[in-house]
Order: C-alpha cells, then sequence, then structure tokens
C-alpha cells in the first residue's frame, strides 16, 4: 500500500522537524524566523514528495540553508532600506507642520523591533499597500497584511494615545 504525500511529510516533520528548527535558529537567531523558515522547509518537502522526489533529512538541511541565505539576503536588504529611509527623514526638514508628530513617531519606531518598524515605513511613508507591499516583503500578500496588522499592533501599545491614528507622510511620499 503506497504511503500518500500528506502521511510522508508528517512524518518527515515528526522525525526531523527539531532538528531543521535548530539548524535554522542557529543562523537566524530569531524564533518567529525559525519557525516560518522551517515550516517552509516541510511545505517545499510536501512539494517534492507530490512530484515523486526523495527527501531525507540532507536535503531538509540543503533547503533550509537555501531558504536561510534568502532570509540573510533580504534582512540585508531591509537594514539597507531603513538606513536610506531613515537617512532620508532625518535630512529632509522641509515636511511642514505636524507639531513635532514626526519626531516622537521615530521615537517610537525607533524603539520597535527591526521587521515592525520597516514594514509601517513601507507602508505609510513609502505608500506600498497588497501585492505590492508582498512583492517588497517577498511573502505571500496574506502574510504582508498580517504583519502589517501586528505592526500596527505594535505601534499602538508602544506609542503614546494621541499618535495613534495619526497620519504622517514623509518626503516623497506615494498617497
Amino acid at each position: 500500500m503506497p504511503i500518500d504525500e500528506d502521511t510522508a511529510v508528517e512524518a518527515l516533520y515528526n522525525q526531523h522537524a527539531g532538528t531543521v528548527y535548530r539548524y535554522v535558529y542557529r543562523r537566524v537567531l530569531d524564533r518567529q524566523v525559525a519557525d516560518e523558515l522551517t515550516n517552509d522547509v516541510f511545505r517545499i518537502a510536501w512539494q517534492n514528495l507530490r512530484k515523486a522526489r526523495s527527501v531525507d533529512l540532507p536535503w531538509l538541511i540543503g533547503t533550509a540553508k537555501n531558504l536561510v541565505l534568502n532570509e540573510v539576503r533580504a534582512r540585508g536588504r531591509r537594514a539597507r532600506l531603513s538606513a536610506r529611509l531613515h537617512d532620508d527623514a532625518v535630512t529632509d526638514s522641509s515636511v511642514p507642520g505636524h507639531d513635532g508628530v514626526r519626531d516622537r513617531v521615530h521615537e517610537v519606531l525607533a524603539t520597535m523591533r527591526e521587521q515592525d518598524r520597516d514594514i509601517l515605513m513601507l507602508a505609510y511613508w513609502d505608500g506600498f499597500r497588497g501585492a505590492e507591499l508582498a512583492a517588497v516583503l517577498d511573502c505571500p500578500a496574506a502574510t504582508a497584511a498580517s504583519r502589517l496588522f501586528r505592526a500596527r499592533k505594535a505601534f499602538a501599545r508602544l506609542a503614546p494615545p494621541e499618535l495613534v491614528g495619526h497620519e504622517i507622510v514623509m518626503d516623497g511620499g506615494r498617497r
């Protein structure tokens, strides 16, 4: 009796998920990212099993390695973008008004996780929405929407009440 792909990937997951997770975590040092990448490894494994390809622990680790390298490159791109956006915002004092709101928003953003800060800046200052935002983040649209929702909640928790819901359009905003 042949084993279906779902049963095979479940068996692989039960046997090797811990090893794959530890491999990924030691390289990215972020539990959420390690969880996401580990899940991606097993999603890809499932796709390969559906195509009747062989999947074993070395294959899983090789796939994890490629995903980690992609994540490291994406982090570099996000860090460069964040630095560029921050430099642009700091050097341009031509945005009138806002009663110092922009500076207070920057203070709150500086206390946030890099991932949350980046997505808020992309959404509110660069005007990326939906599929565009997902493309910039290199993830599915639903994931981008979820990340934006979580980042908004994080901002609301950290910001004084008068800043929550305040819209700031920075230099070159696309609105």
